[in-house]
């Protein structure tokens, strides 16, 4: 390499380096860090038309809160870096929150503030839709703008940061819609509790009417938060573990079409699903998300089911009477479809994903050999899928399953040792062609995974016993030659008489 090319590559690398300065004036920070911050500040005060007592104080420290308790949470979390509609859910949700927040206690009297502050439903709704962390982080912030329209009532602070610890504790982990209720009822308690401590150790006399509201507050919240959840998982497409599960009751329309279509893949799904929960759940990844995402992760093979090897009769392959590159338009044309009846019935943005990503960026072998041994010129990249490569935890589960289902039908007689090996040689050969590197799988992971597949792949396979035969009267045929029951019973009437 000359010295010219040296400072051209220096000059390349010092373009890429972004200076603080540079990093504040990119539009995308700058309304994340600031401008949303304080948005939510003002948005804070509108019920009240006036701003706090100490307004340098409120404005700055909701844009370092912001960050500190919620933007940071955020980052961490994968899916904001694959769809906007993450953050801007997460946007709309805090902005509801805060408002309600204001608005509600604004009606009544000013020192009944904290126990009127609604802030189990935002903080309920963010951590179902999007997670534990940033209901905790959204949680905090909103604590602080509440308490700052108390004079910045460090006690308030306090006491709503334990409403929302509470909230975010009990619904974490949702999978019932009832189970809202549940966890509105345990954070009434708490609330009460906290209420009724705080008046002992300040000297106050028990008042009865604070704490029936402190108790009214969270179970009121819990009703509006399942009334409206609904709703925004169908508009966001962002579900919850409680929606997940309803889509995967297997008599969602796209399920029922695949069966009927298309039941080798359907049944193939089935299985599939059985590999990625298990799997998921060693490795503690969301194993609900795995299992229904396994469901219609192949639902585009119902429009030409016949050029999957699963739904073919045997000797009959439409793939003899096509050529190589046609075939591979045909296999590629599955994903297309399927990440279209994925957007027309409006399912998870995760479960689209999974439909795009469980082929990855992987080669045809089958055809692209094909394609070499008729002597065709054909690169390995044109019988490539499309892609991309899984970039959760669920997608990449999900695309190890289903090479390790298809091939262990291969084995006629499966024993736990061929059974492994078999696994082993199939994540490995994934791993090997970097299909994972995007998915967040480590190798622990794999290892776990690729005994959580043995397991279930020999408990499918467990023999049974042989029952003894016992000679049976035919009553029942298909085909015309034998008589009817009815036939036979009037046969019985008459040796009878």
């Amino acid at each position: 390499m000359n010295m010219r090319e040296k400072k051209k590559l220096k000059k390349s690398d010092l373009s890429k380096v972004q200076f603080p300065l540079e990093r504040l004036l990119n539009i995308k920070d700058l309304t994340n860090f600031i401008v949303f911050p304080v948005f939510l500040a003002l948005l804070n005060r509108l019920p009240f038309l006036s701003l706090p007592s100490k307004p340098f104080l409120y404005f700055v420290g909701s844009a370092i809160l912001w960050y500190i308790f919620a933007e940071r949470s955020v980052r961490s979390n994968r899916y904001f870096n694959l769809h906007s509609a993450y953050r801007i859910t997460f946007f709309s949700v805090v902005s509801f929150g805060v408002f309600v927040n204001s608005f509600v206690p604004s009606l009544g009297d000013e020192t009944l503030l904290p126990e009127m502050t609604p802030i189990f439903l935002s903080v309920s709704m963010v951590t179902i839709l999007i997670g534990y962390q940033e209901g905790i982080g959204s949680g905090l912030f909103m604590s602080f703008l509440a308490s700052a329209n108390l004079d910045n009532s460090l006690e308030t602070f306090i006491l709503l940061s334990v409403v929302v610890l509470a909230t975010a504790l009990t619904t974490r982990a949702i999978e019932r819609r009832i189970e809202i209720a549940r966890a509105g009822f345990e954070v009434s308690l708490i609330f009460v509790a906290i209420n009724a401590i705080r008046m002992s150790l300040q000297g106050e006399s028990i008042n009865a009417v604070d704490l029936l509201i402190a108790f009214a507050n969270p179970i009121l919240s819990s009703v509006i938060a399942i009334g409206i959840i609904p709703y925004l998982e169908y508009a966001s497409r962002i579900y919850s573990n409680t929606g997940l599960l309803e889509l995967g009751n297997l008599s969602h329309p796209l399920l029922k079409n695949l069966s009927i279509y298309a039941p080798g893949t359907y049944y193939h799904s089935i299985s599939l699903a059985n590999l990625s929960e298990a799997a998921a759940e060693r490795i503690g990844a969301n194993a609900i998300l795995a299992r229904v995402a396994s469901y219609f992760h192949d639902i585009g093979k119902s429009k030409r089911p016949q050029y999957f090897a699963e739904n073919q009769q045997e000797g009959m392959n439409p793939h003899d009477n096509l050529t190589p590159s046609m075939s591979n338009l045909v296999i590629n044309e599955h994903v297309k479809q399927g990440v279209e009846q994925a957007r027309k019935y409006r399912l998870p943005l995760l479960v689209e994903d999974v439909i795009k990503e469980h082929h990855g960026t992987r080669v045809k072998k089958f055809f692209f050999h094909k394609a070499k041994n008729i002597g065709q010129e054909e690169r390995s990249d044109d019988f490539r899928y499309p892609g991309p490569k899984p970039q959760f935890k669920e997608s990449g589960i999900i695309m190890l399953a289903d090479s390790v289902e298809a091939a262990f039908k291969s084995i006629k007689k499966p024993t736990p040792a061929k059974t492994q090996e078999l696994v082993e040689e199939i994540v490995n050969g994934i791993y090997n062609e970097r299909q994972l590197d995007q998915s967040g799988l480590d190798l622990d992971d794999l290892e776990k995974i690729i005994e959580a597949f043995t397991r279930v792949l020999m408990n499918m396979n467990q023999p049974r016993i042989e029952y003894p035969k016992e000679t049976t009267e035919k009553v029942v045929s298909i085909n015309g030659d034998s008589n009817s029951k009815q036939d036979i019973e009037e046969d019985r009437r008459e040796q009878n008489i």
